[in-house]
């Protein structure tokens, strides 16, 4: 059995459930989640929520008696040789905390237990079709406004996925990841016009709409997407023919997930301060990074 760790937002999650789903298929094994530290109170945790039931995953939920089996979730030095003892060697942990692509995580053999961030395609693009079928939406999720899908289905029509909210908001956060600037989207949206000519139709998705009312100045067609829900938001996004995307794995993956065989896709230089998104493995091939 393979059971993977999940943490953060939906981006995250995905990218974790794309990694142990393809470690999983290596090992003709199980693959379970464990929402533990999802739902946790501690301090530490973070405060996000599982949200990958809006989707047509293969997977189950970890209870506590199979994380038992592993020795509960502390990945320490220590709690991995514990692990491997007390199972007499049936049960592992493998942790990489890292960004970027590891290839031994692919090569693990047995029962895993691991965690990690695993942002990279290259985890998952060997089967890279069962992940997009596994990552539909269910029924009950998609988005009723039928007249803005077709709007954005029948149209040459951009995403622009601006993130702010939780970056701003915590010091930390922002000093580790940065915003995307105003100069970068400025660039792509130039880029994509004389790319795709003028008949385009550009869909803003944010969650600092304020921010875009009041710095919004580009002298386009555009809609500022509101009142969605995250996983509405993400599936709109995706159905769009092209994206501007930000440094963020939300719209990294309705990127990905965007069936448009043509679609130009534009994805920022920088992935964290300092970091370069080439670097880590994040720009899949026909990417363009700006």
């Amino acid at each position: 059995m393979i059971v993977v760790r999940l943490n953060g937002g939906l981006g995250n999650q995905l990218f974790q459930y794309a990694t142990g789903r393809h470690l999983a298929h290596l090992n003709n094994s199980e693959l379970f989640l464990d929402t533990s530290f999802l739902l946790s109170t501690n301090k530490y945790a973070s405060n996000w929520n599982y949200e990958l039931d809006a989707f047509n995953i293969v997977s189950k939920i970890a209870d506590e008696k199979l994380l038992h089996s592993f020795h509960g979730s502390d990945f320490s030095t220590s709690e991995r040789v514990l692990t491997r003892i007390i199972s007499l060697g049936k049960n592992r942990k493998y942790k990489f905390d890292e960004y970027g692509f590891d290839e031994h995580v692919l090569e693990l053999k047995g029962n895993y237990y691991v965690r990690g961030y695993f942002q990279s395609e290259k985890y998952f693009k060997n089967i890279a079709d069962i992940i997009r079928a596994d990552l539909t939406l269910k029924e009950d999720f998609i988005p009723k406004d039928q007249a803005l899908i077709d709007k954005i289905t029948g149209t040459t029509s951009v995403s622009i996925h601006i993130r702010r909210g939780d970056y701003i908001r915590n010091l930390s956060s922002m000093d580790a990841h940065g915003l995307c600037s105003k100069d970068y989207y400025t660039k792509s949206i130039e880029f994509i016009k004389r790319e795709l000519g003028e008949n385009i139709h550009f869909y803003f998705f944010t969650d600092d709409e304020e921010w875009i009312n009041r710095e919004m100045r580009w002298d386009i067609d555009c809609t500022l997407i509101s009142g969605k829900t995250t996983v509405e938001d993400f599936y709109l996004m995706s159905l769009c023919k092209h994206n501007i995307i930000a440094n963020s794995t939300f719209s990294w993956w309705a990127a990905w997930l965007n069936a448009n065989t043509e679609k130009k896709v534009i994805i920022p230089k920088h992935w964290r301060t300092n970091v370069k998104t080439e670097d880590i493995n994040l720009n899949p091939s026909k990417w363009l990074i700006k």
